[in-house]
């Protein structure tokens, strides 16, 4: 839930006329961050404030192996109702980051199928399948590099706003 505080960052962004020459994210931060690069953010949001308990449960599509949820449910609705175009095609450059689950490479996903990138970059192990994509199975990017500064500069950004939502909750563990 967290996640969607990105929304808020983008619509603050936006009041303040700050429109962003790139946009990056992994995990919740890329399927916010393509809602934003597609031009969907508005009808994104309002879905994401409509969603309700039985909403979530209607994506729950139960898997035995390889991760609790397959996420076909959730990716058909997304490719149903958001614009799922080539991320070449975007007028604002987006990028995800996946995992690379065999070796735990950071994988920077540039282009094809903006749903298909998202898709992979969301892929938290456990809870969701892993996506087969160029030869490697993907997982969720947030695992290598949940605040993808490196990947906004490498698209051209030369300042970079950065949302950082993980409080360090680790680290509280490790004191």
């Amino acid at each position: 839930a967290r996640g969607w505080a990105h929304i808020g960052v983008l619509r603050a962004l936006t009041e303040a006329g700050i429109r962003p020459d790139v946009v990056c994210g992994a995990s919740v931060g890329a399927i916010v961050g393509a809602a934003y690069a597609t031009g969907e953010l508005d009808r994104f949001e309002a879905w994401v404030r409509g969603m309700n308990r039985r909403a979530v449960m209607s994506f729950m599509d139960f898997n035995l192996g390889g991760g609790m949820l397959k996420g076909e449910r959730l990716v058909n609705f997304m490719r149903e109702r958001f614009d799922d175009r080539p991320i070449e095609a975007l007028a604002t450059p987006f990028a995800a980051v996946a995992t690379a689950l065999q070796t735990g490479d950071e994988v920077w996903l540039r282009s094809g199928s903006v749903t298909d990138a998202v898709r992979a970059s969301f892929a938290l192990p456990g809870l969701f399948t892993p996506v087969w994509h160029g030869g490697r199975l993907l997982v969720d990017g947030g695992l290598v590099n949940p605040v993808p500064v490196s990947l906004a500069r490498a698209l051209g950004a030369e300042v970079v706003i950065a949302v950082d939502l993980n409080n360090d909750k680790l680290g509280r563990y490790f004191r």
